[in-house]
């Protein structure tokens, strides 16, 4: 592997924005450390694009009690998320053979959307704090090294679509480019994860929360050193790529973002650096390899990462276009509504725009 520092990759910065963003030709930051940072580990001060795109993830216990867990970031606009299995696992009972989640209803995800700049002690909005309802984690059938007749148990993936009953507030979600299909990292290649390490709860019930939060969004550069596409072993199965990085705990189901700012993958484990050294070793949930195209949302467009599929009430003469909706059930009764002409049809936005492709 380079010695170089990461600074000095050629891939260096990465421009790192939101579909809407790209989609409205908005002015593109270079994701870099200011004056005195370094590129393993810096803030990132993005409050009205990344921190909208990316969130923090919370457990909340029966008596409202809140402890931050890790980060989360957003599938589409309609409140399906993605994060690592690890950081959500403590709600899980028991899962069954399809990967859904039979929940625990003495613990909850809830997740932090963006609210914008914040300056002193604020009352976060109610409509800000979501709470995820339903859960769903790839699994595998493993041996298990301990049981010698040869026994097969499930070990999931460390990653987990998480979702909101509730659809987001527009002006609170934004996207990140993501390819269902991405293309494989390469050993040497720079990638970039984003998220939460820092997250200071004044501990107490739920409905004290407008002052009690305190969190830092920071981006973390790594250089891809393996490749790990059945996983380290038996013990973790779920494919990886392993990133000479300093990512601390906070940052786990964070996206990781390669050279074209597309994510490829989510913080999964890591170990710190050691004394006197700048970067350790950190494995990114390998997304092309844990997830079967089968398994992304419907929302997601294969062949267009700035895109999402939706539903929309269209009429043809004169043409028109109503709503985005997720759900065909909620076109049609949009299009009810409206009546002349409407009918639900499934459509695809550029995100940001209104820019639609309706399929048939």
């Amino acid at each position: 592997m380079p010695t170089t520092k990461l600074e000095e990759h050629p891939h260096f910065p990465i421009v790192v924005s939101t579909c809407e963003d790209r989609n409205q030709s908005r002015k593109l930051h270079q994701l870099s450390p200011v004056e005195f940072e370094r590129a393993s580990l810096f803030r990132v001060q993005d409050p009205f694009g990344l921190r909208k795109a990316i969130l923090p993830l919370f457990h909340a216990d029966r008596a409202g009690i809140l402890s931050g867990m890790g980060t989360g970031f957003a599938l589409d606009p309609w409140g399906r998320f993605l994060t690592a299995d690890h950081v959500i696992d403590f709600v899980r009972q028991s899962s069954a053979s399809d990967g859904q989640y039979d929940v625990t209803p003495d613990n909850h995800v809830l997740a932090l959307l963006g609210i914008g700049l914040v300056f002193g002690e604020v009352g976060v909005p109610s409509e800000a704090i979501i709470a995820m309802s339903n859960y769903f984690t790839p699994a595998v059938q493993v041996e298990n090294p301990m049981d010698f007749t040869g026994k097969k148990e499930r070990r999931p993936y460390d990653v987990a679509f998480i979702g909101s009953p509730a659809q987001p507030p527009a002006e609170m979600i934004r996207n990140l480019p993501l390819r269902s299909r991405p293309t494989s990292p390469r050993v040497g290649e720079l990638v970039v994860a984003v998220g939460f390490p820092e997250i200071e709860l004044a501990h107490g019930p739920l409905a004290e929360l407008p002052v009690a939060i305190t969190e830092g969004m920071f981006a973390a550069y790594g250089r891809v050193s393996k490749l790990h596409p059945s996983g380290r072993d038996r013990a973790s199965p779920t494919p990886a790529f392993e990133v000479e990085a300093n990512w601390p705990s906070g940052m786990s189901g964070g996206p990781v973002i390669n050279a074209a700012g597309e994510v490829i993958g989510l913080v999964s484990r890591s170990i710190a650096p050691a004394d006197g050294e700048e970067l350790g070793v950190a494995w990114a949930t390998w997304l092309a390899g844990a997830v079967a195209p089968s398994m992304w949302p419907s929302s997601l467009d294969a062949g267009d990462a700035y895109s999402r599929n939706g539903w929309g009430a269209t009429r043809i003469d004169p043409w028109a276009i109503e709503g985005f909706p997720s759900t065909e059930t909620e076109a049609e009764t949009l299009a009810q509504r409206l009546g002349a002409g409407y009918s639900a049809k499934r459509v695809g936005q550029r995100l940001g725009t209104d820019t639609f492709t309706v399929y048939g």
